[in-house]
C-alpha cells in the first residue's frame, strides 16, 4: 500500500500510551452512519479509541471524531443530512455530480481542517485511477483527502490531489484494516456495513449497476483487508438503501448494539476484565430487543 509521508506524529505517540482501540471504518453512504453507534457504544463503555482509518463516508465520521467535533454533534448534523448537502450535480464526462459541498459539511463540524491539528491519528484512503493503487493520506489538508475518499464512481467527478486522479477509497479498500495497522493501531477494529445499494431485483439506473458491480468485487477482497483485524463487526444495516440518510437513526442504533455484542470479546483484547458472562448474555439480549423494538418504530 503507497502512503503520504507520515505525520501527526505527536498524536500518535500520545495515543500509543493509552490502552485502546484502531477503528477502520469502511464505506456505504447512508449505512456508515452505523460507525456513529459504533463510537457512542465504546465511549459509553470506556473504551478509547487510539486511531482511526477511514474509506468514502468512513473517512468523513472518523475524521470528524478525531477532530474533536463531540460525538452528538456529529449525530445531529448525520440526521438532517441529505444527499444535496454533500453533492451538486453537474454532468461531465467525468460524473454526475461533483462532492465539492463536503467542504462546506466538514467547515460547520469538524473542529480542525488539518491531519497534524486531529487530537486522534487518522488515516484517509483513496484510489489512484492510474496506478489502482491505494494512496493513503495522513498529512496536509482533509477537505481534499476526504473528498476524493468519497468520490463514488461514475457517481461523483474523480479529485485531483497533484499529478493523481483519486476516487473512492471503497474501491481498493472496503474497510481500511491495512491503513490503520499503518499508522501504528495495534488492536484493529473493522466496520463493515456493505455496499449494497439496498434495493431487490434488477438494476434500474446507472448508480445501481455500478454500485452492485463495486460490491461484486469487493466480495472478493474480504480475506484481504479482514486478516488485519483482530475483530469485524457487521451492523445490520442491510435493510437500508444508499441513500436512507432519514432513516440515520436506525443505522446509529445497529452500529451500537453490533459494538455491544462485541463488548466482551473487545474487553478481552484489551486484556480488561470481562463481567459475568450470563449477566452480560441477558444484558445484551435485553438491547436486542429493544433495538428490534425501535427498529420497527422507526420504520
Amino acid at each position: 500500500m503507497t502512503s503520504e509521508k507520515h505525520s501527526g506524529r505527536e498524536n500518535a505517540q500520545v495515543a500509543e500510551t493509552r490502552p485502546g482501540v484502531g477503528l477502520a471504518l469502511g464505506g456505504g453512504f447512508a449505512r456508515g452512519f452505523a460507525h456513529l453507534g459504533v463510537l457512542r457504544a465504546l465511549e459509553q463503555h470506556n473504551i478509547p479509541v487510539t486511531h482511526i482509518a477511514g474509506s468514502s463516508v468512513g473517512s468523513i465520521l472518523g475524521a470528524a471524531y478525531a477532530s474533536g467535533a463531540p460525538l452528538e454533534r456529529i449525530v445531529e448534523c448525520c440526521r438532517g443530512l441529505r444527499f444535496r448537502d454533500i453533492a451538486r450535480w453537474r454532468v461531465s464526462r467525468l460524473g454526475l455530480a461533483s462532492n465539492q459541498r463536503l467542504a462546506g459539511l466538514i467547515e460547520r463540524v469538524f473542529e480542525s481542517r488539518q491531519f497534524e491539528d486531529l487530537r486522534i491519528p487518522v488515516a484517509v484512503v483513496a484510489t489512484d485511477l492510474t496506478s489502482g493503487d491505494p494512496v493513503v493520506f495522513t498529512q496536509g489538508n482533509l477537505v481534499d483527502a476526504i473528498r476524493a475518499s468519497c468520490a463514488f464512481p461514475g457517481l461523483f467527478e474523480p479529485v485531483e490531489i497533484g499529478t493523481r486522479c483519486l476516487a473512492d477509497g471503497g474501491l481498493v479498500a472496503p474497510v481500511p484494516t491495512q491503513a490503520a495497522r499503518s499508522i501504528g493501531a495495534p488492536i484493529v477494529i473493522g466496520v463493515s456495513v456493505g455496499m449494497q445499494d439496498g434495493y431487490r431485483g434488477a438494476p434500474t439506473n446507472v448508480f445501481q449497476v455500478v454500485s452492485r458491480a463495486v460490491s461484486a468485487a469487493q466480495k472478493h477482497q474480504i480475506e484481504l483487508w479482514e486478516k488485519h483485524a483482530d475483530l469485524v463487526l457487521r451492523p445490520d444495516v442491510q435493510s437500508l438503501a444508499w441513500d436512507d440518510f432519514a432513516r440515520a437513526d436506525e443505522a446509529i442504533e445497529a452500529g451500537a448494539a453490533a459494538a455491544r455484542r462485541a463488548l466482551p470479546r473487545i474487553q478481552k483484547l484489551l486484556g480488561l476484565a470481562v463481567p459475568d458472562a450470563a449477566a452480560q448474555a441477558a444484558k445484551l439480549e435485553a438491547e436486542d430487543k429493544a433495538y428490534l423494538w425501535l427498529a420497527e418504530t422507526l420504520r
